[in-house]
């Protein structure tokens, strides 16, 4: 039997193509767990801040983490953190 040349050509291509749809869904993948991350972070650091004022008083009302400004307000007996246009609190 005699092979042709553009099999093998063809072959690669494909090979190529899907491991490159390979490499960019993983990548997003990976990227959209970072996301996810960092939020899970900037919700257990705002619930931190919370925790610290109800233990003491003397902690700043607005505290920086990982170039995060986190303010931390009480109104009545709903406390509050806002970072990033997200508002966390917890009513006691």
């Amino acid at each position: 039997m005699r092979r042709r040349s553009g099999f093998i050509l063809v072959e690669a291509l494909t090979s190529l193509t899907i491991s490159l749809m390979i490499i960019f869904m993983l990548s997003i993948c990976v990227s959209e767990q970072f996301k996810l991350i960092n939020e899970w972070e900037q919700r257990v650091n705002a619930h931190k801040i919370i925790l610290l004022h109800l233990k003491n008083k003397d902690v700043p009302n607005q505290v920086t983490i990982k170039n995060r400004i986190y303010n931390y307000q009480q109104i009545g007996n709903v406390y509050q953190v806002k970072v990033n246009n997200h508002v966390y609190q917890v009513k006691s």
